[in-house]
């Protein structure tokens, strides 16, 4: 089972997963593979075009969300690269063999999420 990842903004919290449904989702709405999608999230190729439609199909517990409710959620973490180690931890959940670094210095920990902000 794939796991989520919670994050807390302000009072709110949202769950993001990695799930096959939101992998599909992604796929939808870049138009590609997600062997491609993934390369260009882990190098960072891609700019926050990628960053944005991974966070809305993997936001919802990974049932996905409209791309301007993903945007607002990275907004109000404090941009797309305060929001990096959210998804870096997602992606380990559904791929613990990449070993992305996250804000726990590569730790997977629990499954209770990173619940601050990586920002002060």
């Amino acid at each position: 089972m794939i796991s989520s990842v919670s994050v807390t903004v302000g009072k709110k919290t949202h769950k993001l997963k990695c799930s096959t449904l939101a992998m599909a989702y992604l796929e939808e709405a870049r138009g590609e593979n997600f062997d491609v999608i993934l390369n260009q999230l882990v190098v960072g190729s891609q700019g926050v075009k990628v960053i944005i439609a991974a966070w809305a199909a993997f936001l919802n517990d990974g049932k996905g969300v409209p791309i301007e409710e993903a945007a607002a959620v990275l907004d109000d973490l404090g941009g797309y690269a305060a929001a990096a180690p959210y998804l870096a931890q997602a992606l380990n959940k559904a791929f613990p063999m990449l070993h992305l670094k996250t804000d726990d210095d590569g730790e997977d920990g629990d499954d209770e999420g990173n619940e601050v902000p990586p920002v002060d």
